[in-house]
């Protein structure tokens, strides 16, 4: 029994000290019910780490974005610097896969199909430190289209002229 707990302890142990071995950053940039209607950006300024590890010193490891949704699945595009760096659909929560970025300011706009309501978001960095930059006007970022509202309207507007083609040959045969 006494060995089994030295077991215990001796892997508990390993998984504390081996993973606190590489320097991890994590900033909040959503908390509690925000609610976005098409789009959302958020800015973060990625800054060396105290560590000075000359593993980081061109750029941190990784960085990986999660979130979870309040109230129901959504579905949406998560972009980096204006590329998308990943999908999901009708999900109640997100999480990147490994993205690699460099020192300086990046923005993470997070996009949605119809209204959602975001619960929290996080951006996780290895190598590196994230702080969040707050300022008072929303970086412009530009996205792909949304092409589905204008083909329906597109729609709309060939059958109205077709239904007018149709009337127009009934009164010009009458």
């Amino acid at each position: 029994m006494n060995l089994v707990r030295r077991s215990w302890l001796v892997i508990l142990l390993t998984l504390f000290v081996g993973g606190t071995g590489v320097a991890q950053s994590r900033v909040q940039l959503a908390q509690g019910r925000r609610a976005i209607q098409d789009k959302v950006s958020f800015v973060i300024d990625v800054t060396h780490d105290k560590s000075g590890n000359p593993r980081y010193a061109d750029a941190p490891e990784d960085m990986r974005v999660w979130m979870r949704f309040a109230d129901r699945p959504v579905s949406g595009r998560v972009y980096v610097d204006g590329k998308a760096v990943g999908r999901f659909d009708e999900a109640q929560q997100f999480t990147s896969n490994s993205l690699e970025v460099g020192y300086g300011r990046h923005t993470i706009t997070l996009a949605v199909a119809a209204p959602a309501t975001l619960y929290d978001l996080y951006v996780d960095l290895r190598g590196g430190v994230a702080h969040e930059i707050l300022d008072d006007e929303e970086p412009a970022v530009t996205l792909a289209p949304d092409l589905s509202k204008r083909v329906a309207e597109l729609e709309r507007k060939v059958h109205d002229l077709e239904a007018e083609i149709a009337d127009l040959k009934k009164k010009r045969n009458h």
